[in-house]
C-alpha cells in the first residue's frame, strides 16, 4: 500500500508528450493567470480612480502610468481568454457565463443583459436620490451604457438578419405576407 504522505512524482519523469492531461493542467495555469489578471486590472482601476479622485497625477517619484497599465491589463486580459477559449476551457464566470463556446450572438445578448440593468440601476438611483458628487459620474455611466446597449441592440438585429438571409434564403414572395 502507498503511503499517502509520500508523492508520486514517476508521471512527471516522462517526456511533455506523453504526459496525460498536460496541455489541460497548463491551460488550468493560464486560467489562474487570468483570474489574477484580472484582480490586478481591479486593483489598478481602484488605484487609478482613487489617485484622480484625490487630484493625484503625480506621486514624490514621479508620475505613476495608471492609464498604460490598464490599458495593457486588459490586453493581457483578453489575450488570457482568447487562449483559454481556443483550449475549450471554461474561462471565469464573467467571461461568457462559464462556458468554453460561447458565440458572439451569446455574448451580445449576455451584454444586453448586463447595460440593460446597468441602466435600469442608474436611472432608479438618479429619479430617486438627492445630490452629490456622486450625480456627474452616474449621468455619465448612463449616458454611456445607453449608448453601448444601443449599440449591442444594434449589432445584434445585423446578426439575426445576415443569419436569417444566409442560413435561411426566402422564397419569392414570402416576406410579403
Amino acid at each position: 500500500m502507498i503511503d499517502p504522505r509520500v508523492l508520486d512524482v514517476t508521471g512527471f519523469d516522462r517526456p511533455v508528450e506523453s504526459r496525460a492531461g498536460a496541455e489541460s493542467g497548463d491551460l488550468h495555469v493560464l486560467r489562474l493567470t487570468l483570474e489574477l489578471q484580472l484582480d490586478a486590472l481591479l486593483f489598478t482601476l481602484g488605484a487609478a480612480a482613487h489617485a484622480q479622485a484625490a487630484g493625484e497625477g503625480d506621486d514624490d517619484r514621479g508620475p505613476i502610468p495608471w492609464q498604460r497599465w490598464l490599458t495593457e491589463d486588459l490586453q493581457l486580459a483578453r489575450a488570457l481568454a482568447a487562449v483559454l477559449l481556443e483550449g475549450d476551457v471554461s474561462a471565469v464566470p464573467g467571461l461568457g457565463g462559464g462556458m468554453a463556446d460561447v458565440g458572439a450572438d451569446t455574448s451580445l445578448d449576455n451584454l444586453a443583459d448586463h447595460y440593460a440593468s446597468m441602466e435600469r440601476l442608474l436611472a432608479d438611483a438618479l429619479t430617486h436620490r438627492g445630490s452629490g458628487r456622486w450625480r456627474l459620474p452616474a449621468v455619465e455611466a448612463l449616458s454611456r451604457c445607453r449608448i453601448r446597449l444601443a449599440e449591442v441592440h444594434e449589432l445584434r438585429r445585423r446578426m439575426i438578419v445576415t443569419e436569417a438571409v444566409v442560413f435561411r434564403p426566402f422564397l419569392p414572395g414570402e416576406l410579403l405576407g
